[in-house]
């Protein structure tokens, strides 16, 4: 059974999961098959034990002791218990979420035309949904739901000129339709931009057109805010020369955030701030004002951080902005207070190269070089990030002797790493030739001030006219200093 994929879900719950799926297969309303409890006792003995992978034989014996081995048999054991597992994570699931369990109630007794008892079902939904505090997504379908099934029972057997329950129907519907669409719509224009994919989003501009008159430019009612909120961030990347639905995000951000689950809180920001990324990127200096303001934002909200945690991409971005803006003591305060919310592996690391980064930003060139000596090359973008810093570090001291001795060790390392892709190689490998041509013009040439412009204006050309160059940008403003 080493390759039982049942016993390597079962295993991957924890304690109380898995003591919780003991009990439902015990149960005899869900199982009243012995051989079924007698496979899990076993599964979950070896899986608390850690022992070796259980033998198909042995299992089969233990459950059916007076039986030769009949592989079918053991078969039909597994099948059933992966039903009841199955089952389980359904039931848990129905149980995490606050409206599904009262709303399949609701539904049920519809089905059994027990109405007495729907209506009591609906005046404990009705108070579920009054004290939810976001009405997103999932308050609006559950809504429809209640108001659907309510609606036609009212119209079959009560009063079917009363249209109040249908009306409400109706609204929900197409808010939590429009929710729904609106947001899948912006993620996959996102991943489109990303990675250059292409999808078809059917009925979205004529969509987008209702949207705008029946709800944007109307003012805004708590149930409309799931709606504003991803037509606009729709619209950051569908007219992303516009900065004014930029500046809607940043205002729902500062005065309508408590409007929002924590699902929406997370698009919300992660949108915005791609947006500044996208911008910046594009040469747009302000936004990396803008970027930082929302990486505050983000640290203040706890929406950066996952289970109390940042992640080292994270601490790093936030860390290079704040250095590159000269943001040196907010920085430096962020490296040490947020070093123990690292991934215990990785802290050090993390935090003794953007230590160094942000003496770099400040010109303290031999605090870098010290900060560098802790940095363990744990994997190649370690190696990759710390010789570039290294470099520039050296180049600013003009140690040309151990930059060169340096370029050249760099180079060697990239020609021989067999994790880097071929397009990773060429890159470095170019910015190395480029890096070493800068430094032979710049600190070993004995050219006069109008020969070296001339040839640094050529060198300039080159790096500019090259595809793959890592840390370009670096290069360029070099040749032009």
């Amino acid at each position: 059974m080493k390759d039982s994929k049942l016993v390597k879900y079962i295993a991957e719950l924890g304690p109380r999961d898995r003591e919780r799926l003991r009990q439902l297969v015990q149960s005899p309303f869900f199982n009243q098959h012995k051989p079924t409890i007698d496979l899990l006792e076993l599964v979950l003995k070896s899986v608390a034990k850690g022992d070796a992978p259980l033998n198909r034989e042995k299992v089969y014996q233990k459950i059916f002791p007076k039986s030769t081995f009949d592989e079918q048999k053991l078969h039909n054991v597994m099948s059933n218990l992966k039903k009841l597992f199955h089952r389980f994570l359904a039931i848990d699931y129905i149980e995490k979420q606050p409206l599904l369990e009262d709303l399949y109630t609701l539904e049920a007794t519809f089905e059994r035309n027990q109405f007495e008892l729907m209506n009591n079902r609906a005046k404990l939904l009705e108070k579920h949904l009054a004290d939810q505090k976001y009405e997103d997504y999932f308050f609006h379908h559950a809504h429809y739901r209640m108001d659907y099934n309510l609606g036609y029972y009212g119209g079959h057997y009560v009063d079917r000129t009363k249209t109040e329950t249908f009306q409400a129907m109706l609204d929900h519907l197409d808010r939590s339709f429009l929710i729904e669409k609106l947001r899948n719509c912006c993620h996959l224009t996102a991943n489109s931009m990303q990675v250059n994919t292409h999808y078809d989003f059917g009925l979205l501009t004529p969509l987008l057109e209702h949207i705008q008159s029946h709800y944007i430019d109307t003012p805004a009612s708590d149930q409309d805010w799931s709606i504003r909120l991803y037509w606009t961030i729709l619209q950051t990347m569908r007219d992303e020369g516009n900065p004014v639905h930029y500046l809607e995000l940043k205002k729902m951000l500062n005065e309508s955030f408590d409007h929002f689950s924590p699902e929406a809180k997370q698009d919300l920001y992660g949108f915005a701030s791609n947006y500044c990324i996208r911008r910046s990127m594009m040469g747009d200096e302000d936004y990396k004002r803008e970027l930082f303001d929302l990486y505050k934002r983000g640290l203040e909200t706890k929406l950066l951080l996952s289970n109390g945690m940042i992640t080292e991409y994270n601490y790093k971005n936030i860390a290079t902005l704040g250095g590159n803006l000269r943001e040196f003591d907010w920085t430096e305060n962020f490296l040490q207070e947020y070093k123990m919310l690292l991934p215990v592996s990785k802290r050090d690391n993390v935090y003794n190269y953007n230590l160094a980064y942000l003496f770099y930003n400040k010109k303290q060139y031999k605090q870098v070089l010290s900060n560098l000596l802790h940095v363990q090359f744990t994997d190649v973008m370690y190696y990759l990030n710390s010789n570039f810093l290294m470099l520039r570090t050296y180049y600013a001291l003009k140690d040309t002797e151990a930059l060169m001795s340096l370029i050249e060790t760099f180079r060697i390392f990239v020609m021989r790493n067999k994790k880097m892709s071929p397009s990773q190689r060429k890159e470095y490998t170019n910015f190395l030739r480029f890096a070493k041509k800068l430094v032979e013009l710049k600190h070993h040439g004995m050219y006069t001030r109008s020969v070296l412009e001339e040839k640094l204006k050529a060198l300039r050309a080159k790096i500019e006219a090259t595809d793959s160059v890592i840390n370009r940008s670096w290069l360029l403003e070099e040749v032009g200093g």
